[in-house]
């Protein structure tokens, strides 16, 4: 396998909690950033739909993506977002071949 590990992510936010849910993001976003190994990490909002998302995020290794979700910041922004989401997130982890 090639590293960096890219870790991207879809989602969807009821409307009741949008507001909530982006200042969430950008408090993790923010977070995540200074994380050891963190390469990229950003949430984007689609423009056709305000209430899809998607998240990018890099990581040099597949550890630091580990050590990542067992963040106490992750880990609590996981419990504060379930209610927020219609589904859990459907999460791809890829690296890069060509």
């Amino acid at each position: 396998m090639h590293f960096p590990l890219h870790v991207m992510a879809r989602f969807r936010v009821r409307a009741e909690y949008l507001e909530e849910l982006l200042l969430l993001l950008a408090e993790l976003a923010e977070r995540s950033r200074q994380e050891p190994g963190c390469l990229a990490y950003g949430y984007y909002q689609s423009v056709d739909d305000p209430l899809a998302f998607s998240s990018f995020e890099s990581w040099r290794t597949p550890a630091d993506e580990v050590a990542h979700w067992q963040a106490t910041h992750v880990r609590q922004a996981l419990v504060r977002v379930a209610p927020m989401l219609h589904a859990a997130p459907e999460i791809v982890r890829a690296a890069r071949i060509a």
